[in-house]
Order: structure tokens, then sequence, then C-alpha cells
């Protein structure tokens, strides 16, 4: 349930900002006439992004077998790919975000094309939406957490407040610390799904090196604890791992969440 709040907390906050600006920009060049588009597109987003998630859930479910673990492997590994590249992407692109979409506002209507403001709305929204998605599934699928669809909307309902409480100036809110501190919870988050894509990998046989168990702790936390389960869903944790998991783990952290590490670096350096 908490990896899910996390996940949404993060992403629907990145989308609910997206739309405030956005309508926050009509409202400044006096076209407020123009924010349903902004809201149009915007649902529209939001609704494609919960038809993708539940089409993720269904084809686990029709999965069984070997068929099952190769889904598994797939969709864990797919979704480190989209979050490692939304997360470092983010990380660069966080300062210039709100000028970008207000270029892209004013070119729209320099050509009376006030439709290209939904579209505008859809694409930049359905981008967090298709995010939200895999990594949701993903976590879902992999992390024996039965609550992580309740833990997803309480997530999105804490970000839809944040996001009304900066916009209406009640509360500051640090986003560059905020994308830090949950960035690097998602670094982690990604990492586990490397380890399971690996472990998932290695049980169909199409990985048949490093199989040997690493260690064992299932005497002090067991997989089924509570414990356990929360372990695996924030960073991966297996009692018995393979020593290639590790070492699959250890990787993406050194290469992966170096970079993270040493770009949060470079930008505070850089203030």
């Amino acid at each position: 349930m908490i990896a899910g709040s996390l996940i949404t907390i993060r992403e629907g906050l990145e989308a609910f900002l997206i739309i405030g600006i956005l309508l926050g920009y009509l409202t400044k060049i006096n076209q407020p006439q123009l924010r349903v588009h902004v809201w149009m597109g915007a649902g529209a987003a939001i609704l494609v992004s919960f038809l993708l998630a539940a089409v993720f859930q269904a084809l686990a479910i029709q999965f069984v077998g070997e068929a099952a673990e190769l889904f598994e492997a797939g969709i864990a590994l797919l979704a480190v790919w989209v979050l490692t590249w939304m997360v470092l992407w983010m990380q660069r692109q966080s300062r210039r975000i709100k000028g970008e979409l207000e270029h892209k506002v004013d070119a729209a209507l320099s050509h009376g094309q006030t439709f290209a403001l939904a579209g505008l709305a859809f694409v930049t929204v359905l981008r967090e939406g298709l995010e939200t998605a895999l990594f949701l599934s993903a976590v879902f699928i992999t992390a024996r957490d039965n609550n992580m669809l309740p833990g997803a909307a309480l997530g999105l309902a804490i970000s839809a407040g944040i996001a009304y409480l900066i916009f209406r100036s009640a509360i500051r809110l640090n986003l560059r610390t905020f994308f830090l501190v949950t960035g690097s919870f998602l670094i982690l988050i990604a990492a586990g799904l490397v380890g399971h894509g690996v472990m998932a990998l290695q049980e169909l046989g199409w990985l048949p090196i490093g199989t040997a168990t690493a260690w064992d702790l299932g005497w002090l936390i067991p997989n089924e604890a509570l414990s356990g389960r929360l372990l695996h869903a924030f960073i991966g944790y297996e009692a018995a791992p393979t020593l290639l998991m590790v070492f699959a783990y250890l990787a993406y952290m050194l290469v992966f969440g170096g970079k993270f590490f040493v770009g949060a670096r470079s930008s505070v350096l850089a203030r």
C-alpha cells in the first residue's frame, strides 16, 4: 500500500502541477474561457491511463506458468526502463517545464488552434499516467501486496490536495527537495524490480548463471512477513536472493542511482 501511495503521490503531483500551470497561464493571459479545453484533455488522459492499468492487470491474469513468469519479468524490466528515464529526465528538465508549456500554449493560440490546448494537456498528462499505470502494474505483480490499489488511490488524493494548496498559496513546498526524496525512493523500488526480473528469468532457465544463493535471511525476515513484504515493495527484498540478483541490483544502483545523485548534487551546486 505504501509503495503504491508513493508512486501516485509523485506522479500525480507532476500531472496536477502541469494542469495547474496550463490553467494559471490561461488566466494570466486573460483567456480563462479556454480552460475547458485543458480539462477535456487532462480528463481524457486520466481515463486512458486507467484503461491502460486495467489492460496490464487483465494481461497478467491471462498468463499462467512460464508465460506468466515471462510477462512478470518483461513488465518489471519495462517499468524499470521507463521509470529510470522519467526520474533522470525530470531531474534535468524540471526548471524548464513551466516555460516550455507556456511557449506551447502561445504557439497553439497564435495559430487559432484552441483545441490544440486539449491535445497539449492530453499528451503531457498521459505521459505521467502511462508511467504510473506501468509502474503500479509492475509493483502490483511482483510485490505480494494486495492493498496496492487502495494505496494508489490514497496517494492520488494526497497529490491532488498538495497541488491545490500549492496553487492556492496555502503552502510552500520545495519541489526540488520533494522530487529528490521521492526520486531516491523510486530508484530503490526500480532496483528491486531489476532483481525481481532477474529472478523470474532465472526461474525460466533463461539466465542459468549466478543461481547460487547469496545468503538466506528467512529465519530473520521471512518473505511472507509484513516486514518482508514492505521491504520487498520498497527495495526488492528477497530473503534468499541469488548471486546474479544481488549483482544486478548493485549494478543498477551504482550506475543509475549514482547518476541520479550526481545530478542532484550538481543541481544544488549550480544554485
